[in-house]
């Protein structure tokens, strides 16, 4: 089942247990990939990830390993990865859903349980080329959107991202990970993540406004809403810098000041304050959307 197309591609396999890592390493040996950089400890993985783009990034998750699932989302970070959308699969024994919903949560776009056979890793690696998923990026995720095809039509808020591994089975050099691509794929997902933000923030104010005063509504959770709002607006206040947006910012002071003054009164709530929490947070969501609309054309 060797595929010659895979020869030339690159791959970051990392895997901490050396035994386990050489039985992937065969299967991917046997799908035909050659150009394999095996690393089985955090310093060489981080090195290897800021120094050298690849093709694809094939990671072991060991639950007994601290920090396993942290070295692979690093590689979905700006700062830490040369290439962040590159094309990712995780490896794991461990099926148990919780585990599944941390591992997706790195941002990997596949997750391949032991034992696994290489006709099963390569249908992931084939899916990766032809049916890769856009991203989206909200305040704690970078990664695929998880969202079914329907879905993501009827609600387009996601971007398609570099694919080094489609880049160069297909020779198309158009959707390699430049640095202009990367670049501008970046901007596109902080209007996204902008909007989500927005949304989240906005959805958080009508739940303090319609619940706070239900009998089962605990006090306190007013408190820590109102201080993640302002985290969230911390965010989208960096992310409407770095897409030169600054215009919108006194949508966000609105939210804060209001959020503020909530926040000096709580666990007791003011229902005027909290309506007017509520007009300001959807007054942010309709500019953002507009940014959205007018501004970032290559939001797919």
């Amino acid at each position: 089942m060797r595929r010659v197309q895979y020869t030339n591609a690159s791959i970051l396999h990392y895997d901490a247990r050396r035994q386990v890592g050489r039985r992937t390493c065969a299967a991917l040996a046997e799908l035909g990939f050659r150009r394999i950089a095996n690393v089985d400890n955090a310093e060489d993985l981080c090195k290897l990830m800021r120094s050298r783009q690849f093709e694809l990034a094939v990671y072991g998750n060991d639950a007994a390993v601290s920090g396993s699932m942290d070295l692979v989302s690093q590689t979905r970070q700006y700062d830490k990865s040369s290439d962040p959308y590159t094309p990712m699969i995780m490896v794991s024994w461990n099926g148990a859903s919780e585990m599944v919903r941390k591992a997706l949560n790195t941002g990997t776009d596949q997750l391949l349980l032991w034992p696994f056979s290489p006709r099963q890793l390569g249908a992931r690696v084939d899916a990766l080329v032809s049916a890769r998923k856009p991203f989206i990026e909200t305040e704690d995720y970078l990664g695929p959107e998880r969202r079914g095809s329907l879905e993501r039509r009827t609600r387009s808020n996601s971007v398609e991202v570099p694919n080094a591994l489609r880049a160069r089975v297909e020779g198309r050099p158009d959707l390699a990970p430049s640095a202009v691509a990367i670049q501008a794929a970046r901007s596109s997902l902080e209007f996204v993540k902008i909007d989500n933000v927005a949304k989240r923030i906005c959805s958080t104010a009508k739940v303090l406004r319609q619940h706070h005063d239900d009998v089962g509504f605990h006090p306190h959770r007013a408190t820590a809403e109102l201080e993640a709002i302002q985290k969230s607006l911390a965010v989208i206040r960096k992310a409407l810098s770095a897409v030169e947006q600054d215009h919108k910012q006194p949508y966000c002071d609105s939210v804060e000041k209001v959020a503020l003054q909530l926040s000096r009164s709580s666990p007791g709530l003011d229902g005027k304050g909290l309506a007017l929490l509520e007009q300001a947070s959807r007054d942010l969501r309709v500019a953002i959307e507009m940014n959205a609309k007018t501004a970032n054309g290559t939001t797919h």
